[in-house]
């Protein structure tokens, strides 16, 4: 929600519409769209990267970035926790269930004409 923003999260909550990853990109849902064979090269160079800072330091630098954007890695949990709830409870119902089977089956869900 933080990084959609309440309109974005909005229509893709809603619409379930697919997007390619610049539109992730775009959207601030992704930091950096690579080939797939330059995968490995840049999780590389993020890896090596993240390396050279002191535990502590790291450690300390994530602690701000949730103090001064008013959220604490709590809360973050809080709301991780009720969106697998959520997201559980929806999966294992009869709409949950008919979704996913169609799905698989690649078929349109009952609920679609």
């Amino acid at each position: 929600m933080r990084r959609l923003g309440e309109t974005q999260a909005r229509r893709y909550f809603l619409s379930g519409e697919r997007f390619h990853a610049q539109r992730a990109l775009a959207l601030g849902l992704v930091h950096e769209v690579t080939a797939p064979e330059r995968l490995d090269e840049a999780v590389q160079r993020l890896v090596a990267s993240l390396a050279k800072g002191g535990p502590q330091a790291v450690s300390a630098a994530k602690q701000l970035v949730f103090r001064i954007s008013g959220h604490s890695a709590q809360t973050q949990a809080e709301q991780d926790r009720e969106t697998a709830r959520l997201i559980a409870a929806l999966r294992v119902s009869d709409e949950g269930q008919e979704g996913m089977h169609a799905f698989l089956e690649k078929r349109k869900p009952d609920w679609i004409s």
